[in-house]
């Protein structure tokens, strides 16, 4: 592996942060984005916290291609525990940032406690500042942009902004669109994850980068992704008429979000802000694309089970924090699939296969 991996944990109540590597490990485990954001959620979220509390934690991660040539702009996936169910969530930011932010030095913030004030966070070539800027949460996108540039000269951020409207909705919005007038026609943030954002004093989160991301074989990406341009094969484009369902130790689950999972650990944009399903995605195209970028050879069982690992992960967790009927769709597709507590919660027959035994302590009760 050619790039320099980094996860920051950034204590806002303390304006600390504290830096370590991704290991090889993580990577062949969960590849990144959603799926290593999910693996650090589980490993240091604490149980039946208040989403709005300072307890709550929220991780903003840049996906594994994001900004090499397979996936330019990238996605930036927000994962917490939501302000809206009480279950794991995510919201997809398509755009620059995910990129930026690798050229920054991160590929993940672990952000945890609550700033004492409205806060911008700077993330520039391996630092983290916090930056306390008056009126900021006050307004647009570009007005905030311009008042970063005003505070730091020189700094030319893509942004991931907090903005709220009159019925009180919080929207994650970077650079790609321009909140600056107002918010009509704006989808919100049904995650709420924007939410969980605000209640912690992140306003905005601002990424100015100049680390060179290398990737393993420069020439060989170039040219598959020149060709992949210029002959794009409809019938690689794998749809799925009829539902699949992949079986796994814990539970059952559909191939329709093995593959979107697969999207988000890769940051491939979603084409929404919410992470909306994919049925399009190719399992050889995301392998060559891995490979070429970063050395690390997976097939496509190999694809699927990383995916499935995630999507367990999460399922596990929400489990623990005792998903109810009342929530809706998720609750509903658990009891289809077979995923209780009593199916999920065995160490040798669930999670040993899973290769997430090290997270048994902390998701056993």
């Amino acid at each position: 592996m050619t790039t320099d991996r980094k996860i920051a944990l950034v204590d806002l109540g303390r304006s600390e942060v504290e830096t370590f590597p991704i290991s090889m490990d993580l990577e062949q485990r969960f590849l990144g984005g959603s799926g290593v954001a999910t693996y650090l959620f589980c490993k240091h979220a604490p149980k039946m916290c208040d989403p709005g509390s300072a307890d709550n934690i929220c991780i903003v991660s840049a996906g594994y291609l994001s900004g090499t040539l397979s996936a330019p702009l990238g996605t930036a996936v927000l994962t917490s525990k939501s302000a809206a169910t009480g279950l794991m969530a995510r919201a997809c930011v398509d755009g620059p940032f995910a990129a930026q932010m690798r050229r920054a030095g991160f590929e993940h913030l672990v952000l945890k406690g609550r700033a004492e004030n409205e806060t911008c966070l700077l993330i520039q070539d391996g630092c983290i500042e916090f930056k306390e800027i008056p009126g900021l949460k006050d307004n647009g996108l570009s007005e905030q942009r311009a008042m970063l540039r005003k505070e730091n000269p020189g700094i030319e951020a893509q942004l991931v902004c907090i903005q709220k409207n009159g019925d009180g909705l919080f929207f994650a919005a970077d650079a790609c669109l321009d909140l600056s007038k107002d918010v009509e026609g704006m989808e919100p943030d049904k995650s709420g994850v924007a939410e969980v954002l605000a209640a912690k004093n992140v306003v905005t989160l601002a990424c100015c980068g100049t680390i060179e991301l290398e990737v393993k074989d420069p020439e060989g990406i170039i040219a598959y992704e020149k060709k992949h341009l210029e002959n794009i094969d409809e019938s690689l484009i794998q749809n799925d008429p009829e539902p699949v369902i992949i079986e796994g130790p814990a539970g059952s689950v559909n191939l329709t979000e093995i593959k979107q999972t697969i999207e988000q650990c890769l940051g491939l944009p979603s084409g929404t802000k919410n992470c909306t399903n994919s049925s399009e995605l190719n399992f050889q195209i995301a392998a060559d694309r891995i490979l070429l970028n970063t050395g690390l050879a997976l097939d496509e069982d190999e694809l699927k089970e990383i995916a499935y690992r995630c999507i367990a992960m999460e399922r596990i967790y929400n489990l623990g924090e005792g998903i109810t009927s009342k929530q809706g769709q998720p609750a509903e597709d658990y009891g289809e699939n077979e995923w209780t507590r009593e199916a999920v919660l065995k160490k040798e027959k669930v999670f040993e296969p899973l290769r997430i035994d090290d997270l048994w302590g902390r998701l056993k009760s």
